[in-house]
């Protein structure tokens, strides 16, 4: 009978330590799902504007003359839907703030300190700065493996 409880203390043992392993496994895989989701959200939201936005170009292509309606801008910076700023909205107050180029990871820290109640992911405040970028409204500065960005300044 030893032999049979110390063989059932073992496989209990394994189980325990395999139970554990598998908790913190779907765990991770969770988080990862959840920065997935975030990242694909944020690509088809940018999947409809660049549509939109082809849309409009060729039609007005189309028509010469005719101007292309502008998107109206929401009163106070504000995002419409929630009454609180955009993601893109506080990485431009954050870099209009900063005296010095900052990594998508900087942004990402002080931002995800300064607004707790919001789950900030670095992919997703690349996007949005290499976004920026692309409209010219931010510089990207290579520095090694390193990229830094920084605001425009206005031209006035």
């Amino acid at each position: 009978m030893s032999g049979e409880t110390e063989l059932t203390s073992a496989y209990s043992s394994k189980v325990a330590s395999d139970l554990e392993r598998n908790v913190e496994e779907r765990e991770r895989i969770r988080g990862e799902v959840a920065r997935l989701t975030a990242e694909l959200d944020a690509l088809n939201h940018d999947h409809a504007v660049l549509l939109n936005l082809q849309k409009a170009l060729q039609s007005g292509a189309s028509t010469p003359g005719r101007e292309v309606p502008r998107q109206k801008s929401v009163k106070g910076g504000k995002s419409s839907g929630t009454g609180r700023p955009t993601l893109v909205e506080l990485i431009r107050g954050y870099l209009a703030a900063s005296s010095t180029p900052c990594s998508a990871r900087e942004v990402t820290t002080a931002l995800s300190a300064q607004h707790r109640d919001r789950h900030i992911q670095t992919t997703v405040v690349r996007t949005s700065l290499e976004s920026l970028v692309a409209k010219g409204e931010a510089h990207r500065n290579k520095q090694g493996s390193s990229v830094f960005y920084t605001l425009t300044t206005p031209a006035k």
